[in-house]
């Protein structure tokens, strides 16, 4: 499996974790992760967003809850980018037949 690699031992590949976000999508996105190289690249932001998220616990008192809000809102726009690239990916284009009056 593609994704991303880590030294958290809980940490997700993008691809994983952008499957588990999306389980009824999962093989939208393992197609659109293969072929599409600002897929991947979201799913692998995600996947480092969320391996900080998992530390968070880790850092000084005073800055924890600050992190932690910023790191789920980080994680909620990437969802919604990778939600809407599959959506557009989903477009079928269907070519125009020049209409020229005759």
């Amino acid at each position: 499996m593609m994704g991303s690699s880590s030294n958290y031992p809980g940490a997700m590949s993008g691809l994983a974790i952008a499957c588990a976000l999306f389980p009824a999508r999962a093989r939208e996105i393992e197609v659109l992760f293969e072929r599409n190289d600002s897929f991947r690249g979201l799913c692998e932001d995600l996947a480092a967003a969320n391996e900080v998220l998992m530390t968070i616990d880790g850092l000084p008192v005073g800055v924890r809850d600050a992190r932690r809000l910023e790191y789920k809102e980080l994680i909620s726009g990437l969802s919604t980018e990778i939600e809407e690239m599959l959506s557009l990916a989903k477009v079928i284009r269907i070519p125009r037949k020049d209409r020229r009056p005759t």
